[in-house]
């Protein structure tokens, strides 16, 4: 079944290339749950302004950091036959977090993850993809106010099921493009799930789907953060690290073999409450979710005027926490607007530099619970 709905997939991304029709990716709100119809109204995307800036090294200290040849969201090194394909544009895929959406797929593959409250006191995933893949990422969910802030930075595409009536709009006018179910045959619902929690996408076949189309990409990206190796200022103690950003929905990461893994509360039992939160793959490889770094951000709660939904401030100022290599340091989140990265400081106002790794990015309300022990 998953092989025929490829195969679909990719006689309908030639057949759509043939056309003339330009497709605009941000489209009018719906909760469609049928796989994509086409939109040509004719209406084209606008390309980004191309950079001729070629100061691309920024040095921290003894680490160097090269845009070009390394990861802006871990830091990373990467092979030679990832960055060469480069400009890639950055995905965003919002994730479910529902018990009916577990385990999820892509998580572990991202290049970053980001954990947002949404309403009822729950929480949902960003994706970031720009230089990994996934051939299975879901089950993909309906965007929320807090969204566009945070794939403004990055040039990204939010990638969604749909959104509350009002808020597509109003994501467009943030320069942030949407590509939803409705308008993108690279989405498809799988059977042995029910929906909405059955919405899934390939990484490559939605590149390909906005490349053809002519959707450039051109924006420089920044670090995520500063990166680098001094953890003079660094803190022992950080073996287990708890985010509660409700009554109902926890989260616990313990610290083994140089990595946090992640368990979550929401009912089930063992000896502490929690059970491992796991991921599956295509061909059906689970384990649990695990990182190298856990960022805790702290922001005021707000309900969103056009939908009236809660929402994380995320610009401005406010607490930070991040846990690595079951150390920590605390300081402050800082962004003077929503084009702009997160910078992090320590108490002393100096910038936190932090271990190129993979991170989890927790989202929080001020009047969340964070803390953290060394067992």
């Amino acid at each position: 079944m998953r092989q025929f709905l490829f195969i679909f997939l990719a006689i309908s991304l030639i057949s759509c290339s043939a056309s003339q029709d330009t497709i605009e990716l941000v489209e009018t709100t719906t909760t469609s749950t049928t796989v994509a119809e086409i939109s040509s109204d004719n209406t084209s995307t606008t390309a980004l302004d191309e950079s001729d800036d070629d100061s691309d090294i920024t040095i921290f200290d003894s680490y160097k950091f090269d845009i070009d040849k390394m990861s802006p969201f871990t830091g990373l090194e990467l092979p030679p036959e990832i960055w060469l394909k480069r400009p890639k544009r950055v995905l965003a895929f919002k994730i479910d977090n529902n018990l009916n959406a577990r385990p999820q797929s892509g998580l572990q593959e991202a290049d970053t993850v980001m954990e947002i409250l949404v309403e009822g006191g729950m929480t949902r995933f960003l994706a970031f993809f720009m230089d990994k893949s996934s051939t299975y990422v879901g089950p993909i969910r309906s965007a929320r106010p807090t969204d566009p802030t945070l794939v403004r930075p990055y040039g990204g595409i939010l990638v969604v099921s749909g959104a509350t009536a009002g808020l597509i709009p109003a994501i467009r006018e943030m320069g942030v493009p949407v590509l939803e179910e409705v308008s993108s045959p690279t989405m498809f619902r799988i059977p042995s799930r029910e929906a909405p929690h059955n919405l899934y996408a390939d990484t490559d076949l939605v590149r390909k789907y906005i490349d053809e189309r002519g959707f450039l990409f051109n924006q420089e990206i920044s670090p995520l953060y500063t990166f680098g190796n001094d953890q003079s200022k660094w803190n022992l103690g950080a073996n287990r690290v708890t985010v509660k950003y409700s009554e109902f929905s926890t989260v616990i990461w313990k610290f083994d073999d140089e990595q946090y893994n992640r368990f979550i509360i929401d009912g089930y039992s063992d000896d502490d409450g929690a059970v491992a939160h796991e991921f599956i793959t295509f061909d059906g490889y689970t384990d649990i979710l695990k990182v190298s770094t856990v960022v805790v951000i702290q922001g005021p709660l707000y309900n969103d005027e056009v939908t009236t939904l809660p929402s994380v401030l995320t610009v401005g100022v406010g607490p930070v926490t991040i846990f690595h290599d079951g150390k920590y340091i605390e300081g402050t989140w800082r962004r003077n607007d929503m084009a702009d990265s997160f910078e992090f400081l320590d108490l002393d106002q100096n910038k936190i530099q932090i271990p190129p790794s993979k991170q989890w990015i927790h989202v929080v309300p001020l009047n969340g619970e964070i803390s953290w022990s060394d067992y």
